[in-house]
């Protein structure tokens, strides 16, 4: 998660990670411009991922993609959601 923020421009202000036992792991890496976290099953080798950003600084797709290499996911599948799409402001005197 740090690596894939690290490569794609985000800047990391916080990170936390559990370590569950027997297994599994839940962490969040804040960036400024949002967050992104994971969950994980091994016992199901299933993971799930939560990439959110607002700015353009930062490419959540190819973040998405280094976490997928990352962990060697043979069967991903990768979602993009859009929200809250709003309009910008009009800017006073311009």
């Amino acid at each position: 998660m740090l690596h894939a923020a690290e490569e794609t421009g985000a800047t990391i202000i916080g990170e936390i990670f559990h370590q569950f036992a027997p297994q599994g792991v839940t962490g969040v890496v804040a960036i400024a411009e949002s967050h992104l976290c994971i969950h994980t099953w091994p016992e199901h080798r299933y993971a799930a991922v939560d990439i959110f950003t607002c700015g353009v600084n930062f490419d959540p797709t190819e973040a998405a993609w280094l976490i997928v290499g990352q962990l060697e996911s043979r069967d991903h599948e990768i979602k993009e959601v859009i929200r809250g799409d709003l309009p910008m402001p009009a800017v006073p005197g311009a």
